[in-house]
């Protein structure tokens, strides 16, 4: 048998590999050829797909024309008239002057500078950022002032526009329009004041405690947040921040809007997002696309949809179609030869509140328009496919649906069915190869690596053997090197483990012959000068028995617990008793007991063998605490555990002794002590407490006065 496993044929695994992975050459050379070819029917597949998809939705709303009834605002006369089309919040906005609550929109947030100011000059260095949004019953509003100098309002002064404010011009629900101003002596909570229409000199007439906010001064000027009630609030609204830099005169200097302030036709005009229009179409709506509707007036009615992915969305590759196996493995390809998807980019539409590109034009008038666009960072290019909402047949508005390149990759492996079926049987024969051997490949591995796991234990005992296989490669050859590793391992370790009982049984009987022939000499020569010598070869012999019988002394006790079987007792019991003896033994010492209850503690185990453990851990803290200190002992039950703490005053462990205190011949000892020690009193309270599956850690007290000893025991199952 073994002359015939000789002659066979050595093959390597990356032999093997190299011969099941040549099968694969075939597809990347008909992918290649057949990809050079397809970008062109992709970007008109996308466009025909989105088109479609647009007309849908544009017949879906077809039939509610109530939701376009939007003409009562007047469409804008100038490009001085600004249109905001006001966008729900996602959480109450807490009025504190701070922008934490913004954060998530701050792609929102509009720049105002001197190029929109009513009045001053456009060198003005006053400027601000502002947004707007509802949440429930309000809007909330945040302006962030950049300014240099601020000049508050004086207290005694009733005329409120002699200091820096924000001006508030509205239109209510009844078509009147109202003029506020908000202004504050000092930064914290305000309201506002409606005053009259007159813009140079306005006179308050009373306070408007229904709109309120918060003055927050900054680094670098000042923050107002402001919370109205939407139930005050018609179709047209308008911001100003006013500057008055001269505290003697008092009078503005800069005024800065966000549109008009005279009249009701120059105020800006407000689009609440229709609910309606909104649920109609995120009904129908696509991942990784955006849909706006719009009226006659190119406003924004309502918008749903995001051409970024969230985290709640799948890949790009991964939005139209369900994954497998073949999809993945050529998604894969593509990604080291094609361009990725843009994660994120700069979109200028993003808060637009009016569209007014051609293709909206275009859709206005009746016509279906699809364009590409590139966006202004040069990151991908979005396609917009509009499509008119049409009525009774006028035309009430229109509907948009934007999709980036980044879902050319969908289009990609829809149109791949054609590669894959050329390519389907060459494909499935390799990875059914491939998938056979990686399967078998991974089961020796993960079988060699189980074995190896479970012949050795953590504290490196060779507890096991590995049987060698009779495989020709690289891993036979590993099983084979490991299990006979293991076997001399094994071997060594045996001895090792049975050379403290060995040599203790080997020397005892010389060393009880020469402490005979010592006793006799010492009785027999009791008049002689040689006494002195007589008694130190005693000591000698005395101290070479400690040493053995120390040495012996973890053999005997593993042997012991491996024949001890564990029962329940009180621990309680057990730690009172062993302190009263060490009271009695040390009568020199304190010692402090704290129980955390006054019922018995009961655990599984051995008591004789927690007391082995106790009397170590006592004398070491004995050995090694400050004179007069206590030594203090704590019994604490947990809801799962028994925990022994044990600590004493006194010099503290280094901290590179922490993880090997509890091994074998490991001590931090004196070496010049009268005592010898081997470093095995905490390797057998180890050994004790893995018997009864807990644990055990030593740790400098936190003020490093000391160092205690915590021992962690299961409670048994009620």
């Amino acid at each position: 048998m073994s002359k015939r496993t000789s002659t066979r044929l050595r093959i390597s695994i990356r032999l093997k590999l190299l011969l099941v992975a040549s099968s694969l050459l075939i597809i990347p050379w008909i992918g290649t050829q057949y990809i050079q070819e397809m970008e062109s029917y992709l970007r008109s597949q996308q466009e025909d797909a989105l088109l479609t998809r647009t007309q849908m939705v544009a017949a879906v709303m077809s039939t509610r024309p109530t939701l376009f009834n939007t003409q009562t605002v007047a469409p804008l006369p100038t490009t001085r008239i600004q249109h905001v089309f006001v966008r729900p919040l996602h959480s109450r906005i807490q009025l504190d002057g701070y922008l934490d609550d913004w954060r998530p929109y701050q792609e929102r947030m509009q720049q105002f500078n001197a190029n929109s100011a009513l009045k001053g000059s456009e060198t003005s260095s006053l400027s601000y950022r502002h947004q707007l949004g509802t949440y429930g019953k309000y809007l909330y509003v945040v302006f962030e002032v950049s300014d240099e100098n601020i000049i508050y309002h004086k207290p005694d002064n009733y005329i409120l526009h002699q200091s820096d404010h924000l001006r508030i011009v509205l239109e209510n629900k009844q078509g009147e329009v109202k003029h506020y101003i908000v202004t504050t002596i000092a930064p914290g909570w305000v309201n506002a004041h409606q005053v009259t229409d007159d813009l140079n000199t306005p006179k308050p007439l009373r306070v408007e405690k229904r709109i309120k906010g918060e003055w927050q001064e900054t680094a670098s000027g000042y923050n107002i947040e402001i919370r109205i009630p939407l139930k005050l609030i018609g179709s047209r609204l308008s911001f100003a921040i006013a500057d008055v830099n001269n505290s003697a005169k008092r009078e503005v200097d800069t005024l800065i809007a966000t549109a008009g302030l005279n009249d009701l036709e120059g105020l800006g005009t407000l689009m609440f997002p229709s609910q309606q229009a909104e649920e109609m179409i995120s009904k129908l709506q696509r991942p990784l696309t955006r849909t706006w509707v719009i009226d006659l007036h190119n406003r924004v009615i309502a918008r749903t949809g995001s051409l970024l992915k969230t985290e709640h969305q799948t890949d790009y590759e991964q939005a139209e179609q369900e994954y497998s196996f073949f999809t993945g493995l050529m998604s894969l390809f593509y990604k080291l030869i094609l361009k990725q998807p843009a994660t994120e980019f700069h979109d200028e539409l993003l808060n637009a509140s009016r569209l007014n590109s051609e293709e909206f034009k275009h859709a206005l008038k009746g016509d279906p328009d699809v364009r590409w666009r590139q966006t202004p960072d040069k990151e991908v290019n979005i396609l917009t496919a509009t499509y008119p909402v049409v009525n009774q047949g006028q035309v009430i508005g229109a509907i948009a649906i934007e999709q980036t390149s980044n879902s050319i990759l969908l289009a990609q492996n829809r149109a791949l069915e054609i590669l894959f079926n050329l390519s389907a049987l060459a494909f499935l024969i390799a990875a059914v190869v491939l998938l056979a051997f990686a399967t078998r490949l991974t089961i020796r591995v993960r079988r060699l690596r189980d074995a190896t796991d479970q012949a050795i234990t953590p504290d490196g005992r060779v507890v096991g053997v590995i049987a060698a296989t009779s495989d020709r490669d690289e891993i036979g050859d590993l099983s084979r090197g490991v299990s006979d590793m293991l076997d001399r391992l094994a071997q060594y370790n045996r001895y090792l483990e049975s050379m403290a009982s060995k040599l203790s049984h080997e020397l005892r009987t010389p060393i009880t012959v020469v402490r005979s022939s010592l006793e006799n000499l010492a009785h027999t020569d009791k008049h002689n000068g040689n006494a002195i010598y007589i008694e130190r070869a005693k000591l000698g012999i005395e101290r070479l028995n400690n040493i053995l019988t120390r040495m012996s002394e973890a053999t005997r006790l593993e042997q012991t617990m491996q024949g001890e079987q564990p029962v329940k007792f009180n621990i309680t019991n057990v730690i009172e008793g062993c302190i009263e003896g060490y009271r009695l033994a040390h009568s020199h010492e304190k010692f402090e007991l704290f129980v955390s209850t006054h019922d018995g503690i009961t655990i599984v185990g051995s008591p004789d063998l927690i007391a082995q453990m106790l009397d170590k851990l006592i004398n070491n803290a004995v050995d090694f605490h400050t004179p007069d200190s206590v030594i203090k002992i704590n019994l604490i039950l947990t809801e799962d555990t028994v925990q022994i703490i044990i600590s004493n005053k006194g010099p503290t462990l280094p901290e590179e002794m922490y993880a090997n205190l509890f091994e074998s011949m490991v001590s931090v000892r004196d070496k010049k002590a009268e005592q010898p020690h081997l470093g095995l009193g905490l390797y057998i309270v180890r050994l004790i407490v893995e018997y009864h599956h807990g644990q055990v850690i030593a740790q400098n007290l936190t003020d490093h006065s000391g160092v205690e000893f915590r021992i962690t025991l299961p409670r048994p199952e009620q």
